[in-house]
């Protein structure tokens, strides 16, 4: 009976610290609350068409064990005759650097610039993430959670290195699943 106790701690434990190996690194926490199904009302200021409302989706999933989430961002807009046109199709990657203490986010979107890879900061209550665009100067965004739980994120800009930001960009979702 020893032996066979022996036996399966020895089966066992490997498979116990390869799970806790695969655990959601700490600074990438708040990510774990985002995984799901997200939906709502968005609206962007873009060019000289004035506010644009949007519907937004954001579908959150947690791959590789946790270590890494990935987002996948649409939004569309209805357009007077009735039809429907994607405004905003991106993907982005949230991981940690090779130092596995510094979170990243790498962003893809459908036009512009392929990728990029923003500031990331995370917090114990969302995260904000920024840039530099050659046409609209600093960028930044701020997401956390409202008192209702709904996923928040605001979008500002700021033509003179942070003095006084603008809004652009604001969403406001609901879990779907």
């Amino acid at each position: 009976m020893r032996f066979l106790s022996l036996l399966l701690l020895f089966l066992v434990a490997p498979l116990a610290s390869e799970a806790q190996s695969h655990a959601t690194p700490a600074p990438l926490a708040f990510f774990s609350r985002l995984v799901g199904e997200w939906e709502g009302e968005a609206w962007i200021i873009m060019g000289p068409g004035g506010k644009q409302i949007l519907q937004q989706r954001e579908t959150v999933e947690a791959v590789a064990g946790g270590t890494v989430f990935t987002i996948k961002g649409i939004g569309t807009l209805k357009e007077p005759d009735g039809s429907v046109k994607v405004m905003h199709d991106a993907f982005a990657t949230v991981y940690l650097d090779h130092d596995h203490v510094t979170p990243r986010l790498r962003a893809f979107v459908a036009h512009g610039a392929n990728w990029l890879d923003p500031d990331l900061t995370v917090t114990a209550n969302g995260f904000s993430w920024s840039m530099k665009d050659p046409r609209a100067g600093m960028i930044r965004y701020d997401v956390a959670f409202d008192a209702e739980g709904r996923w928040v994120e605001k979008g500002v800009m700021s033509r003179d290195e942070g003095k006084t930001w603008t809004p652009f960009f604001e969403m406001t979702l609901s879990r779907k699943r």
